[in-house]
């Protein structure tokens, strides 16, 4: 579809939809695209008018997409079959797909034309107020038996997703996982060598890595020697570590220019997406306008949550928020507004007609406070409290369960219990700010029925409901479950939206 608007052409069919897409970097009608196929991921290519998609490998597996080399020539994809990897290239002229052996690529293929003159960041974070201190040269061996270099058959068993060629098409990066952290490393292509480039202490998460124009520097998104996600620059050469930008929140996503001047941050406010645009090297704060309360929607593994125009001038991302649908927005630099370029379907769902949560700041257990979320029916009526734990970060967006039990009659509360150095809650160390949470809204709301809540946990937060129930049984009317991670004692799972309705307000009598 058209940038500034318009009516957009189908090109896939797809039954189970697609992830992910990519243009090709010079042939602005030729694109790969990730789709699901019998539950798994594969890999088409196919042009802008609607043409057939045709399956790069039929090598059974997930295919994770890797993408295209700067002249477009060529595409690089890994398969994972049953806990073993393979990397291959397709060359897009000749419709066909190779694996990567040691010699398959010369050393000298892939040379192109240099970039344009670029200026690395500074090796420290520049001055910027909010930044958090550089781990440089930090050393690791970040996990055992993870050495410097190896083997690519040692590294693509645990291989999460593929970051992409450098600008010269010698090198691929790699994202591993293993051990419940990551690293990012770099192949080799001529010897399939792959060096590690993400040596740190302790456990750490490693995604989105990207390359700089002049192939010189690996920018990172991480958490490595912190407490929560940055942007890190690696020097390739010396793999040394430097932090970029890490402000006193944590980063959601980030997006690099092609030219490497401009990077946009997605920062996480108490469960609301802010952005920030920043002038690389000197990391000078840009006005950027903000889009309407809600959060910046999650990309699929592997891929970046946003993505700026060849030129540069233009930023897309997928936005949620409370009231209304996913949709796709862009900003356009000098032009001051973001602009909503889709509008997805709501059949049945009248403008308005869905709950929007209120911000709240409770007391935590030690005094601090915690921001949170309320969602509320419209009736006059006295609601009935639900405590929704996720054991994630609970955000002003659309849920069809939320929004379920409001129309129930039920006012949600999400409550993200942060630490001394603002690192959300997720264990045991979230039970006593969660039950002051309880108290606090007691205090401050007397339209609502807090007294003994019912618990709501959503995914992760089984873990939580349970060790709320143990701690203090009678402070809650029971609890119910939905997409549970685990099963717990005592508490009610429910299948369906009519189920949880059901459960709750049997639990809530």
């Amino acid at each position: 579809m058209p940038i500034d608007g318009g009516y957009p052409i189908e090109l896939t069919a797809e039954r189970e939809g697609v992830v992910s897409i990519r243009y090709s970097p010079t042939d602005p009608r030729q694109l790969a695209a990730v789709v699901r196929r019998d539950g798994r991921r594969r890999i088409v290519v196919l042009d802008d008018q609607g043409g057939p998609a045709e399956e790069v490998d039929r090598s059974p597996g997930d295919q994770l997409l890797g993408g295209f080399t700067r002249d477009g020539r060529r595409l690089f994809f890994a398969t994972v079959n049953e806990g073993k990897g393979r990397l291959f290239q397709f060359q897009v002229d000749g419709n066909k797909a190779t694996e990567l052996l040691p010699g398959t690529i010369p050393p000298a293929t892939g040379t192109f034309a240099s970039a344009p003159p670029y200026t690395p960041p500074p090796p420290r974070d520049a001055g910027s107020p909010d930044a958090g201190p550089a781990d440089a040269g930090r050393t690791s061996g970040s996990a055992p038996g993870r050495p410097a270099s190896a083997a690519l058959s040692e590294v693509l068993p645990d291989v999460q997703a593929l970051g992409p060629p450098s600008p010269d098409g010698r090198y691929l990066l790699l994202v591993t996982s293993k051990g419940g952290g990551n690293d990012v490393w770099s192949i080799e292509l001529s010897s399939t060598r792959a060096t590690l480039l993400t040596p740190h202490e302790g456990k750490a998460r490693f995604a989105d890595p990207r390359w700089s124009p002049d192939g010189k520097t690996v920018y990172v998104l991480d958490d490595a020697g912190r407490d929560r996600e940055g942007v890190d620059a690696i020097v390739f050469a010396t793999r040394e570590r430097k932090t970029i930008y890490a402000p006193n929140r944590r980063v959601e996503a980030y997006a690099l220019t092609e030219d490497g001047h401009r990077l946009a941050v997605a920062e996480d406010a108490s469960g609301e997406t802010v952005f920030g645009l920043l002038e690389l090297p000197g990391l000078r704060a840009q006005p950027l306008p903000q889009p309407p309360s809600g959060a910046l929607a999650p990309a699929p593994e592997g891929e970046s949550a946003m993505a700026w125009s060849t030129s540069g001038d233009r930023l897309f991302f997928a936005w949620s928020q409370a009231d209304d649908t996913t949709d796709v927005l862009g900003f356009r630099m000098g032009f001051g507004a973001m602009v909503r370029l889709t509008r997805s379907p709501r059949p049945g769902v009248p403008q308005g007609s869905l709950p929007r949560p209120s911000r709240m700041t409770l007391t935590g257990s030690d005094g601090k406070e915690m921001g949170a979320w309320i969602w509320r029916p419209s009736s006059g009526s006295r609601a009935k409290l639900a405590l929704l734990v996720t054991g994630e970060e609970v955000r002003p967006v659309f849920e069809p369960r939320v929004a379920a039990l409001v129309a129930a009659g039920f006012a949600v509360l999400g409550v993200n219990p942060r630490d001394g150095r603002g690192k959300l809650e997720t264990g045991e160390d979230a039970v006593p700010d969660l039950l002051a949470a309880v108290r606090s809204v007691r205090s401050q709301q007397g339209d609502l029925d807090a007294q003994r809540p019912l618990i709501v946990s959503l995914g992760k937060g089984a873990g939580q409901a349970a060790r709320l129930l143990k701690a203090h049984p009678d402070a809650f009317s029971g609890a119910v479950a939905v997409d549970a991670s685990e099963r717990v004692p005592g508490v009610v799972v429910s299948a369906s939206l009519p189920d949880l309705v059901k459960a709750a307000r049997e639990k809530a009598r």
